[in-house]
C-alpha cells in the first residue's frame, strides 16, 4: 500500500474479522457470554421483577445470573482471565462486612445476610465477568447499548403508566415503576443518558445510531422527571459535563458543545412539562421544611454513632433504628418504617468502621484511578464519566453498594483502558 493510504471501512473490518477467526477457541466470545453481558445490562431496571408466587426466586435476576454461570463455564478463559486487584478489596470488604455481622450483630442476622450475600454471589462476580467481556473487541459497545435500550423502554413505560406507582401516596408528584425505589430507579435513568450521549459523540458512530441518541435521552428524561430524584438530576449534570473535554475517543470540540446545547434545550424543555424535580430543589413549604431539615440530621446523628466505636464499627444494619427515632421520628410514627444512610462513607464507618471504609475505599480508588487512565482509549472520557458520579453522589446523597449501576461503573472504570476500538488502530474510516 502505498504510504499514506487509507484503507475503507470495509477492508478495516475485514481485518478484525480475520483477527476474529485467528483467535483459539477458548478466546472467542461464545452466544452465552454474549447474552450473559447483554441480559444483564438491559434488565438492570426490571431486577425487582419476579414471577407472581416464586417468592423472589424466578426473575430477571435469576436469569442474568444462570446466563453468568453458563458464560462462565463455557469460555472461562475469556471471563475469568483477569482479576482486577480493586475487586479484591470490594471480597475483603464483604468478608470483614460478614465477621462484623456474625460479632457485633447476630440479632440482625435476617437484615444484613441477605444484601451480603447479593455482593457475593452477584455483583461481584458479575463485576468480574463484565470486566473481562468488555475488553473482547465490540462486546463493549453493544452491552452498552443494551443497557440504554433497556433503561429507555422502562422510561418509556413509566411514561405511559405502565409498572408504574406513586412514592407517598403522590404527595410530591413523583413516581416509580417496576418496585425499584424512586432514586435508584432515577440514577438508572440519568446514568443510562450519559452513555447515550457518549454514544453519539464517538468518531466512529454511525448516522443511524447518532439519529436514536437524542429520542432516547429525551425518553429518559421524562423517566427522571417522573421520578423527581435529586440525586438523578446530580448524576447526569456532572456525567455530560466531564464529557466535555477533548478526547481522540470524540467527535471534535464544536460538534460535542452543539450537542450539549441541544440535550440542554431537550431537558429544559421535560422539566417545563414536569416539574417535580425543580420544585424539590426549591424551598419546601412550612409544613415539610422540618421534614427536609431532619434529613439533614442524618450526619451529625451518623457521626455521634461512628465515634463510639471508630474501628470496627456498631455492625451492620444496627444503626438503621436509632437514626430515624433521632433524625426522622415521624417515619416511625406516622409509616412504621426505618431509613438508611444517605452516606456511603458514613454507612461504611457505622457499620463497620475504619477498617471497612478503607477495605471499600481501597477498591473504589483503584477503580477511578482505571477509569482516568482510560481517558485516552477507545471510549475516552465515558468510564470517568459513569464511575466518578456515581462515587461523588455516594459521598454527599446516596449509598449505591447495592445498587446494579455502581458496580456496572467500576467494572466498566477498571476495564475502561483496556477496551479496543471499534476497528483496528491507525486505520482510516
Amino acid at each position: 500500500m502505498p504510504p499514506g493510504a487509507s484503507i475503507s471501512t470495509t477492508d478495516s473490518r475485514s481485518h478484525a474479522g480475520a483477527r476474529e477467526r485467528s483467535r483459539p477457541e477458548a478466546a472467542q466470545a461464545n452466544l452465552w457470554v454474549h447474552w450473559a453481558v447483554c441480559f444483564s445490562l438491559f434488565s438492570i431496571p426490571y431486577y425487582e421483577l419476579y414471577l407472581p408466587g416464586t417468592g423472589e426466586r424466578v426473575g430477571l435476576k435469576r436469569i442474568s445470573q444462570l446466563l453468568i454461570l453458563a458464560a462462565m463455564i463455557t469460555r472461562p478463559w475469556l471471563c475469568l482471565r483477569f482479576l482486577p486487584r480493586a475487586l479484591l478489596w470490594f471480597a475483603a470488604y464483604c468478608g470483614y462486612r460478614l465477621l462484623a455481622g456474625i460479632w457485633l450483630a447476630p440479632g440482625y442476622q435476617a437484615r444484613w445476610w441477605p444484601p451480603t450475600f447479593e455482593l457475593l454471589q452477584y455483583y461481584l462476580p458479575w463485576a468480574w465477568l463484565l470486566f473481562n467481556a468488555m475488553r473482547y473487541p465490540g462486546l463493549a459497545r453493544r452491552s452498552l447499548w443494551a443497557f440504554t435500550m433497556g433503561a429507555t423502554l422502562c422510561a418509556a413505560l413509566h411514561c405511559a403508566g405502565i409498572g408504574a406507582a406513586d412514592v407517598d401516596h403522590g404527595a410530591e408528584g413523583r413516581s416509580t415503576v417496576f418496585g425499584q425505589n424512586a432514586n435508584q430507579i432515577g440514577e438508572i435513568y440519568a446514568l443510562a443518558a450519559v452513555v447515550l450521549v457518549a454514544l453519539g459523540m464517538f468518531r466512529h458512530a454511525r448516522p443511524q445510531a447518532r439519529m436514536l441518541v437524542f429520542p432516547m435521552i429525551g425518553i429518559l428524561a421524562f423517566g427522571l422527571a417522573k421520578t423527581g430524584s435529586r440525586t438523578g438530576a446530580l448524576l447526569l449534570a456532572m456525567g455530560t459535563a466531564l464529557l466535555l473535554p477533548q478526547t481522540r475517543a470524540l467527535v471534535s470540540r464544536t460538534r460535542r458543545y452543539l450537542t450539549f446545547l441541544l440535550l440542554g434545550l431537550v431537558l429544559a424543555g421535560v422539566l417545563y412539562q414536569i416539574p417535580t424535580i425543580v420544585t424539590r430543589l426549591a424551598p419546601v413549604a412550612s409544613s415539610s421544611a422540618a421534614r427536609e431539615e431532619a434529613r439533614g440530621r442524618m450526619i451529625p446523628v451518623l457521626w455521634d454513632m461512628f465515634t463510639r466505636s471508630p474501628w470496627f464499627g456498631s455492625g451492620p444494619d444496627r444503626y438503621q433504628l436509632e437514626l430515624t427515632r433521632r433524625a426522622m421520628p415521624y417515619l416511625i410514627d406516622e409509616q412504621h418504617r426505618t431509613i438508611v444512610a444517605h452516606n456511603l462513607p458514613l454507612l461504611l464507618m457505622v457499620e463497620t468502621g475504619l477498617l471497612g471504609l478503607f477495605l471499600f475505599a481501597m477498591g473504589t480508588g483503584r477503580a477511578l484511578l482505571a477509569a482516568w487512565r482510560a481517558r485516552e482509549g477507545a471510549c475516552g472520557l465515558l468510564p470517568l464519566a459513569c464511575l466518578l458520579p456515581v462515587c461523588l453522589a455516594g459521598m454527599t446523597v446516596s449509598s449505591p453498594i447495592f445498587e446494579p449501576i455502581f458496580w456496572f461503573s467500576v467494572a466498566f472504570g477498571l476495564a475502561g483502558s483496556s477496551i479496543p476500538g471499534e476497528y483496528p488502530p491507525n486505520l482510516a474510516v
